[in-house]
């Protein structure tokens, strides 16, 4: 039996000769795995192409419980995103996405929610010209609200620590928990009162915008286990004068 749904495609692996699998993050199942051909002709650059990272697509797909890798009959694009896959920038933060979402998104469950959210940030990040280089702070701060791990703020102030373990600020330092020092605070506290709508205002140089990302990378690893080790950050810390 098929049935439709709208995905956003993770990312795509090889399986075997004739197969690849490709992870998507469904709006009716949650992240799956579906079975492509592989192949050299027309057909199979044509999938390629439409299965790129982050891609949003309508599906038809065959559903089967207890089975680890399912198949999809139809796939169109939902929503076009042409200038993610011709701008340079805009596809790097694509893959920064699509890697860390891969890390993050373990869950079969559908939330439709937080697959919402997904897919509007993407759309957003095709059509923005101003605060592009804020763009991927602005979803991961984003999405700790819907990842259940959304930093306190009632105790911001001047000089306070932040505890990554509890996700609060404090005024003096925690003995064992990972914290960050009051400058690298005032960073968080930025983070937390960005969003899309304002991103453009905030400027950071490149090292304090390396370090943010790398601050908030920890914090995510520290409230969700089993987060791999990324390599994407590594192309982002050169972009963003």
């Amino acid at each position: 039996m098929y049935d439709k749904t709208r995905g956003i495609v993770l990312h795509t692996i090889p399986y075997n000769d004739s197969l690849s699998v490709v992870h998507i993050y469904t709006e009716r199942y949650g992240r799956m795995a579906y079975t492509l051909p592989r192949g050299a002709g027309r057909a199979a650059k044509m999938a390629r192409a439409l299965y790129m990272p982050m891609s949003l697509l309508e599906l038809e797909v065959e559903t089967r419980q207890g089975r680890s890798l399912q198949r999809i009959r139809e796939a169109h694009t939902w929503i076009p995103l042409p200038y993610m896959q011709s701008d340079p920038i805009r596809a790097s933060l694509a893959m920064f996405i699509s890697e860390f979402l891969s890390s993050v998104l373990r869950n079969n469950e559908p939330q439709p929610e937080l697959f919402a959210y997904i897919a509007r940030s993407i759309h957003l990040l095709d059509r923005i010209n101003n605060g592009l280089g804020n763009f991927h702070l602005c979803f991961l701060i984003g999405l700790t609200a819907y990842m259940g791990i959304t930093p306190n703020t009632d105790g911001y102030r001047q000089g306070t620590y932040f505890d990554m373990q509890e996700g609060i600020f404090v005024p003096e330092q925690p003995l064992f928990n990972t914290s960050l020092q009051p400058n690298e605070a005032t960073f968080m506290i930025k983070l937390l009162r960005m969003n899309f709508a304002n991103l453009h205002l905030y400027r950071f140089s490149r090292d304090e915008r390396n370090v943010i990302l790398d601050r908030i990378i920890t914090y995510y690893s520290i409230h969700l286990s089993g987060m791999g080790q990324l390599s994407s950050p590594a192309v982002l810390h050169a972009l963003f004068d």
